[in-house]
């Protein structure tokens, strides 16, 4: 009786092994893979149409600013690259909303789950105490508000022995949910946590208008 309970517990192991194996990790930000020279992920990012790089840049670069371009078909505000030990660490790109966030949080959240699975979480992305106190002398009652986050955590691997993260935030300009969901804004955040470790508050776990088509190579 054993043995034939045996072979079907063996080949659901190893279906859904074969399953893992097809999520893929972020080894990279916008085509520059992590642990990189400074030098590289400058050259690798100026390589996109329409990026504009800083015209002087620091000696000893920790963290750059760029403008210009697009992510995953959509157009960029800006760019934020972050370096670790001379080691590109994150990425973060805000993306121009067009007055259409939400539907470009969900393009990105859809192509971000084909490519890497389905979220570790996803949350609210909060609201200031200020506006929850104004809000509440206001109505007397909680106000709809807009915004979501939701983040990706990929634990260390044999193959991959660094702690990589993703988070897909669709919230007001500080960071907060709005009441008016044509401010919101669309951050996309990608970081490696053995090189960048991430801060006390960070995260848990760690365009043109209407929707367009997202380019798989930039996630």
């Amino acid at each position: 009786m054993l043995p034939r309970l045996l072979f079907p517990l063996l080949a659901l192991t190893l279906s859904a092994s074969a399953f893992a194996q097809k999520v893929e990790r972020p080894m990279s930000f916008a085509s520059v893979p992590f642990g990189v020279t400074p030098e590289e992920a400058i050259r690798v990012l100026s390589a996109r149409p329409g990026v504009i790089i800083p015209e002087t840049l620091p000696t000893l670069v920790e963290k750059l600013e760029l403008t210009g371009g697009n992510f995953a078909a959509h157009e960029v505000l800006k760019w934020t690259i972050e370096f670790a030990d001379k080691k590109f660490a994150a990425g973060t790109v805000v993306l121009k909303p067009d007055g259409n966030g939400l539907a470009v949080y969900r393009d990105l959240r859809q192509s971000l789950t084909a490519k890497y699975g389905q979220p570790t979480g996803e949350r609210k992305p909060g609201l200031s105490d200020a506006d929850k106190k104004n809000r509440a002398q206001a109505t007397g009652k909680k106000a709809d508000t807009f915004g979501s986050v939701a983040y990706w955590k990929f634990a260390a691997t044999i193959a991959d022995k660094n702690v990589k993260g993703i988070v897909c935030e669709a919230a007001g300009p500080d960071g907060n949910e709005v009441a008016d969901e044509t401010k919101i804004q669309v951050t996309v955040h990608y970081v490696d946590e053995t090189l960048k470790p991430p801060a006390p508050k960070a995260i848990p776990g760690s365009v043109s208008k209407g929707s367009v088509p997202v380019k798989k190579e930039d996630l």
